[in-house]
């Protein structure tokens, strides 16, 4: 039995072959994730056991999972499904899925293992791990000890920067949500399985700034676009074939367009575009010129609409500017008309009859009555409100609130407070919308940081409960393993800095005093007379130390920054040891670590946002810095000008590494920029090694080198971005040979090769979703020279 000849929903006997079916499907996956599944297995085994209610680790074994090819297992899963124990390889897989679509094979099982040991073992030192998560064939790595927990909710990874969304209906009836991306296309994603729907439709020659969908009467319905280009656009969700063309004219672009049906099935579509005019399109394109709205005295291109119920069940259009406007879908007219105070950025319909909201360019939130006016003002925090949506939760009328900001705000309409919010976006959310998935209403986010979330009723409840979730980590940083215990140190969000034994998974002590301001930056001082000092960045922005040994605080204080410290860079250079620092400000400072001396101030135009420290112990130190002005800057110790700038061509620099080991590269800087590109530079000629290395799709921000000598010596790039991947590169043959699935970005990396015989490499992430220390093998995946 095909699953996807399966018409309806299935009956008790139904289901029992199914089960029966997987079952037996099942026993035909080998336990090595490397061997070949058959196509039907890849394809149809987790469906069968999805229609046979027997979705689990036994029916859908580990080894199968990379393997996939049929429907996504989150949707066949569904959403934040992480807390049974018969399903933890395949929560493991949903963690990762949308992130993996294009991955290799030694990519998918080494995400997958990451993930499962993440979220099954959390804290569990390598030592104590069950064999099969200590070791999974297929994987390139093992992970030595975690608290990573990567989301649960995201539904798809893009491409392209969305500034919009919308519901859809699919030809068969699937629910899909039409995301406009800000290159002008929309992309259509099933919500029940996260994968998406037919090409990429490259609706318009400018930004996608407003959808809205308009079910049909059983054919189907229209999507109705807006974009910058200055053109409205209406599409057949069936065939999605364009349908109708609306121009605005002029030099303006629309800010809300909407639609809808009269009692006899025609289709209307409605916009206001940015100069306040409203128009009317029906179903022969015929335009109506409805009104021109006055503009706001604080901002003349601040306009919205929406359609809303009112009373007896009157159809309303609502259209706000300097004033919010009531006009009856019927005859036109205006039927009420309430001044708005402040600015309007976004405008929504309620789940309350009768009520609208209003999203304002100060924060705030205003709740109308269609007929009486303002009956509720919801205090901002500053930033406008750039998207809202309503939603109703175990009776409770709540508003989704957006702004500049990567949380989602949850307002209580009746309660008329703030109740909560929705954190796990990593950049400023743009577009919200609700959408019903097998009958539930969910909240459907999408952000700059290319991810679109799905947030289920589970996740709105943890919300308005206050739930504190797993603190996210601001820095870490690892010692290298010489013999001595390695040890791992941690900055917290919200909780104590601490320092970790990564075999033991034990904390050894805690550095810090006040959990408000945790320490932005670490590093680890290099060995002095048998010892190492961790250093860290205090709030009142001098640098302090910490005994590892001791479990107390050492004596090393530097001051001297007056803004706060983000960046630590240390080295053993040739005449001492070294650290440079910066931060807030537009310098960099070199410090002598042994005697507690400034040395050099170096300055820049403009901030610097990374650095680093690399030295070959025999004749040469480097010292390197990046800025928001696009340039690297290598510096001498001994001077205060740049030995050399590279202009980088990579938007801002947020990371750069340093590799000095011996290799068949010389030595090498590596810079990593808001354009998801790395480049790597020659730092005997001040040249470009290769071509930019391209793979990311979003901001990199954070890179590590290093160099392995088992065999042939070979020197490795790994780059983290806000796309929620870490790509390792072989930097001599510019080949990614390894994509890691994080799904939450990785702000700081730190590694060092542990095992000179073998090459493997330790390496150490931290990130929103917490921290966790890996041991990877990539010799075999390198190409042999």
């Amino acid at each position: 039995m095909n699953p996807d000849d399966r018409q309806g929903e299935p009956d008790a006997g139904e289901r029992q072959a199914h089960a029966r079916i997987a079952a037996k499907l099942a026993r035909l996956v080998r336990p090595d994730a490397v061997a070949v599944p058959h196509p039907y297995l890849s394809r149809y085994l987790a469906h069968h056991a999805a229609i046979g209610g027997t979705l689990d680790d036994r029916h859908v074994p580990p080894g199968l999972l990379p393997w996939i090819t049929g429907d996504g297992v989150r949707g066949l899963l569904g959403l934040r499904q992480t807390h049974r124990p018969d399903r933890a390889w395949l929560a493991a897989w949903a963690a990762v899925e949308p992130y993996v679509q294009d991955a290799d094979l030694p990519s998918r099982c080494s995400s997958l293992h990451l993930a499962y040991t993440a979220l099954r073992f959390p804290g569990t030192p390598r030592r104590s791990l069950p064999p099969e998560a200590a070791e999974f064939a297929g994987s390139r790595l093992c992970v030595l000890w975690s608290q990573w927990a990567p989301p649960s909710n995201v539904l798809a990874t893009l491409r392209r920067r969305s500034l919009s969304l919308a519901t859809a209906e699919g030809p068969d009836g699937a629910v899909l949500l039409a995301v406009g991306d800000e290159s002008g296309g929309v992309e259509l994603i099933d919500t029940a399985t996260g994968a998406p729907v037919g090409d990429r439709i490259p609706a318009h020659d400018g930004a996608v700034r407003c959808l809205s969908f308009v079910p049909g009467s059983g054919d189907g319905g229209v999507l109705v676009s807006g974009s910058a280009d200055g053109t409205v656009r209406v599409w057949d969700t069936h065939r999605w074939m364009l349908l109708n063309q609306l121009p605005l004219g002029g030099c303006t672009w629309p800010s809300g367009v909407t639609g809808y049906r009269d009692d006899a099935g025609a289709l209307t579509v409605a916009a206001v575009d940015g100069n306040g005019a409203v128009r009317l399109w029906n179903d022969h394109s015929e335009e109506h010129h409805l009104a021109d709205v006055s503009a706001h005295p604080s901002d003349g291109a601040a306009f919205a609409l929406t359609l809303a119920d009112g009373p007896g069940g009157r159809r309303l259009l609502v259209v706000a500017g300097r004033t919010l406007g009531i006009r009856d879908l019927a005859d036109h007219r205006i039927l009420h008309e309430h001044p708005v105070g402040v600015p309007v950025r976004s405008l929504t319909d309620t789940t309350v009859p009768g009520r609208v909201a209003t999203g304002h360019s100060d924060g705030s939130i205003t709740v109308w009555d269609t007929v009486s006016g303002p009956r509720a003002t919801l205090p901002g925090e500053g930033e406008p409100v750039t998207a809202l949506a309503a939603l109703q939760v175990g009776g409770r009328h709540l508003l989704a609130a957006a702004g500049s900001g990567s949380a989602i705000r949850l307002w209580d309409i009746g309660a008329e407070q703030r109740t909560g919010q929705l954190t796990g976006h990593t950049d400023r959310v743009t577009a919200l919308h609700t959408v019903s998935v097998d009958g539930a209403v969910q909240l459907a986010s999408t952000a700059r940081d290319n991810t679109v979330r799905l947030w289920d009723a589970s996740a709105l409840h943890h919300a308005l409960e206050g739930t504190d979730t797993a603190p996210a980590a601001v820095a870490a940083a690892i010692t290298p393993d010489s013999g001595a215990p390695s040890r791992l140190a941690v900055s917290y969000a919200t909780a104590q800095a601490q320092v970790w034994d990564t075999h033991s998974g034990t904390a050894t002590g805690t550095f810090g005093s006040d959990p408000q301001h945790p320490p932005l930056a670490l590093a680890w001082a290099p060995e002095h007379q048998g010892r190492r000092m961790l250093l860290w960045a205090a709030s009142d922005h001098s640098i302090r130390s910490w005994d590892p040994q001791r479990g107390t605080a050492a004596d090393t204080l530097l001051r001297g920054h007056s803004l706060p410290v983000r960046v630590l860079a240390s080295t053993l250079a040739c005449d001492g040891r070294r650290l440079a620092v910066s931060g807030d400000e537009v310098t960099v400072r070199l410090w002598d670590l042994d005697s507690g001396l400034p040395l050099q101030r170096w300055r820049h135009h403009y901030r610097v946002r990374t650095v680093a420290a690399a030295s070959d112990g025999v004749s040469t130190d480097w010292f390197a810095s990046g800025s928001t002005d696009g340039k690297v800057r290598l510096w001498d110790a001994r001077d205060g000008t740049p030995r050399h700038v590279f202009y980088c061509r990579q938007g801002i620099i947020n990371a750069v590494a340093i590799s000095v080991s011996p290799s068949p590269l010389p030595p090498f800087l590596a810079s990593g920029g808001d354009n998801g590109t790395v480049r790597l530079w020659d730092l005997s000629t001040r040249t470009p090694i290769g071509e930019p290395l391209r793979g990311h799709t979003d901001a990199v921000e954070a890179l590590a080198t290093w160099t392995t000598s088992a065999g042939t010596a070979r020197s490795y790039v790994a780059s983290s971005a806000r796309d929620g991947i870490i790509r390792f590169w072989e930097a001599a043959t510019s080949r990614c040979v390894l994509q890691l699935a994080t799904g939450s970005p990785v702000h700081t990396l730190s590694a060092h090769v542990s095992d000179e015989s073998t090459g493997k490499v330790v390496l150490a992430m931290a990130g929103e979703a917490g921290v966790a220390v890996l041991e990877l093998d990539l010799e075999d995946l390198s190409p042999t020279s």
